[in-house]
């Protein structure tokens, strides 16, 4: 309980905090995660355009709970430096594959910007579409993309050109190994093991030749991006620290998961999890006082639709925004007390007034799903995530005591209680 009340504290304290560049959190040494960090998070989180409709509590809880993702974020993080995950073949093969393409397409948005629309055309488009906004931007968008395709490929045949590219695809015709030079010039070499894995034993030409094609025209307009000037620094740094992460996270789960036989074991060891509970399709609204839920139900009975007046009184805001529309709901996953209230409720029925924490509810089921319980093959992916997800659990517990949280925050939680 307490640990809940610790944890609310300081999610309102965040939730009312000016920003700043501060520092909320460190992790072990030398980790850290700062206001501005987590609000670049929270407008890039899924929640993120409901969160404005959201009340101050909801928004604060997400608040703090996404924070405390990103502090066990960042321990795995420097978990995997100190295994050296950044400094892996496999870690700086992607690292440049990935810079090579982000550069590239800089370049090509660039290029795209050079497109401009005749002035003659420009007034046929609005002469002929005034009347159709829509059709407008499709049009010009359709005068954009076939000239870009245009532009595109020539600039890529002079850079080429310039280049002095030679390619290599008769090697192919023999059994080529991972140091075959496949295309090569100025500043640039593609071998056949920069491309194929060295496991792969049937050879497939012309979805090499193409590769190969792919990426010549990737490095060369992306050392072109660079002789204009892109920089893509910090885009790169937030990838590769992702990117280190995933790595030593794979590498775990290929420890946790060495053959399929765990997943199955687990399976048989724990039947709940084939266990489908029943989905219902929820529509409700949620009003502030008993009375004006009372009103609303006589409305209902009296063959109003629920979810036009949810669209036009309902206090949730998100459900108001949805014309009261809540979508697919598991059984048990509803509040308490709504679960109780449409336990015996039939499909399209109007329930009794339930009052929550939220105001004063009508709820009707729309349609249902039934439970089910499915086999290993149909679950097998799930069953893969509840395994894992476990293991995520006891693996995270080890590695924050190595690298501990302190929070900033502590003095203003210990004020507050």
């Amino acid at each position: 309980m307490k640990k809940n009340l610790l944890f609310f504290l300081f999610s309102t304290f965040l939730n009312n905090f000016v920003y700043a560049d501060k520092v909320l959190v460190t992790i072990g040494e030398s980790g850290q995660v700062t206001e501005q960090q987590l609000e670049s998070a929270m407008l890039a989180a899924p929640f993120a355009t409901q969160f404005p409709g959201m009340d101050e509590n909801d928004q604060a809880y997400l608040r703090g709970d996404l924070l405390l993702r990103m502090a066990r974020a960042e321990a795995l993080y420097q978990e995997a430096v100190t295994q050296g995950k950044n400094q892996s073949s496999l870690f700086l093969k992607e690292m440049g594959n990935f810079k090579t393409a982000l550069l590239a397409q800089r370049y090509l948005n660039n290029l795209r910007q050079k497109i401009q629309i005749p002035e003659q055309l420009q007034q046929q488009f609005t002469s002929k579409f005034k009347s159709n906004s829509d059709a407008l931007v499709a049009a010009r968008s359709a005068y954009v993309a076939k000239n870009f395709t245009t532009l595109k490929n020539d600039n890529i045949k002079k850079l080429i050109q310039q280049a002095k590219v030679k390619t290599y695809f008769e090697k192919l015709d023999k059994i080529p190994t991972a140091d075959t030079v496949l295309a090569e010039g100025i500043g640039l070499r593609i071998k056949y093991g920069d491309l194929i894995a060295q496991n792969q034993k049937t050879i497939d030409k012309q979805r090499i030749v193409d590769k190969v094609n792919e990426w010549v025209a990737l490095i060369l307009t992306a050392k072109a991006a660079i002789a204009q000037g892109e920089n893509v620094d910090s885009q790169t740094e937030e990838y590769a620290h992702n990117l280190t992460i995933r790595l030593l996270l794979a590498e775990k789960e290929q420890q946790w998961i060495p053959d399929e036989k765990v997943l199955l074991d687990y399976y048989q060891e724990h039947p709940n999890i084939a266990y489908i509970p029943e989905r219902r399709q929820i529509g409700q609204i949620v009003l502030g006082t008993i009375q004006e839920a009372e009103d609303m139900l006589i409305r209902i009975k009296a063959g109003e639709s629920l979810f036009e007046l949810a669209g036009q009184y309902s206090i949730d805001p998100y459900g108001r925004q949805r014309s009261g529309d809540m979508g697919w709901i598991k059984q048990g996953n509803a509040a308490r007390e709504i679960e109780q209230g449409i336990k015996k409720l039939k499909d399209n029925e109007v329930s009794e007034i339930i009052k929550t924490d939220k105001g004063w509810h009508l709820v009707v089921i729309v349609n249902r799903k039934p439970s089910e319980r499915k086999d290993y093959a149909a679950i097998k992916d799930r069953v893969r995530q509840k395994f894992i997800a476990k293991k995520m659990t006891d693996y995270l517990q080890q590695v924050m005591v190595k690298y501990p949280l302190q929070w900033q925050i502590e003095d203003h939680i210990e004020k507050t209680l």
